[in-house]
């Protein structure tokens, strides 16, 4: 997540915050990063993911970052608000700050992650390459967090019902509403999220994967938003917007949901397991029964036998 907010109040505390913090942790430094961290391991897990994904993230782009990024796994929450601000979603366990060259992450020994913590790691150095591609410009949310999304690979399976639920029920979200997602409850803000990467990926796919780097250039150098989109897509923000919401309706109704999602398949799997068990069942019988008959013959011909012998 990123913090567009705060940020000049936040770095005048961290100036005051990151010497004692820092001095209680184990540090790591790489060439692009300063690492800090409860433990060696930790420190060790976040340099490789993040030198990983920088490789991966900068050859996407065709960029690099030309300031070193300072990164510290906060131990507790209050570690971690004081170096992101009090108004931080309590949703929220790791937070960028590209103007600052900064990534603040919850520990993944002290707290519960939902998803792997490479792919927070990933998310997080997303927002400051993206950051550092738009300058002071103001890229929509969707955009930026779409992006980061779609660098760490953040798809579940029950996304798509979630969609699909929105869809039906009317309660998808307008790629514009997504700017305050800070604001929102945690359920809606998963939303969010999960419709900014379909928004993102929708835009690779349409437009080919430079799309989010040229309207992103486009925005630094001053273009207005309409402009940019415009110049790379051929369209304003707002056909894109209305473009986009008629795919994902389309995308995420009864039919296409039922012929995509994994349920269909969990359910087709427990029902061949439910088959396979009646048969073994109905197969357990008719032995069973075949072993009485053959019980029964027996003692028939049994019986026979004493009545000749009489």
């Amino acid at each position: 997540m990123r913090n567009p907010t705060g940020i000049s109040i936040i770095f005048v505390f961290l100036i005051f915050t990151f010497t004692d913090f820092s001095s209680s942790q184990v540090s790591l430094s790489t060439s692009h990063f300063d690492i800090f961290a409860s433990t060696q391991d930790l420190a060790q897990e976040v340099k490789n993911t993040l030198e990983s994904s920088y490789k991966k993230i900068s050859g996407f782009l065709e960029d690099s970052l030309s300031e070193r990024v300072s990164v510290f796994v906060a131990n507790t929450e209050e570690e971690f608000l004081s170096m992101v601000g009090s108004n931080f979603p309590d949703w929220g366990i790791g937070c960028a700050i590209p103007d600052r060259n900064l990534i603040v992450l919850k520990s993944p020994y002290r707290f519960k992650y939902h998803r792997p913590f490479s792919q927070v790691v990933t998310h997080e150095l997303a927002h400051i390459f993206l950051g550092k591609l738009s300058g002071k410009a103001k890229v929509p949310r969707w955009l930026d967090e779409g992006f980061a999304m779609y660098q760490s690979h953040e798809w579940r399976i029950g996304q798509d019902l979630a969609v699909a639920r929105a869809v039906l029920t009317g309660s998808i979200l307008p790629l514009s509403q997504i700017e305050t997602v800070n604001a929102f409850q945690e359920s809606k803000a998963q939303l969010a999220y999960t419709e900014s990467f379909l928004a993102v990926s929708y835009l690779y796919q349409e437009y080919g994967e430079g799309t989010v780097k040229e309207l992103v250039t486009h925005l630094a150098s001053g273009t207005s938003i309409d402009l940019a989109f415009l110049r790379t897509i051929g369209s304003n923000y707002l056909s894109f917007q209305l473009e986009f919401e008629k795919f994902i309706k389309g995308r995420y109704n009864w039919i296409s949901f039922l012929g995509d999602t994994f349920l269909i398949w969990i359910g087709l799997a427990f029902f061949i397991v439910f088959l396979y068990l009646l048969k073994k069942r109905h197969t357990k019988k008719t032995l069973k029964e075949w072993e009485l008959e053959e019980e029964g013959i027996k003692r028939l011909d049994e019986f026979s036998d004493d009545k000749t012998s009489d």
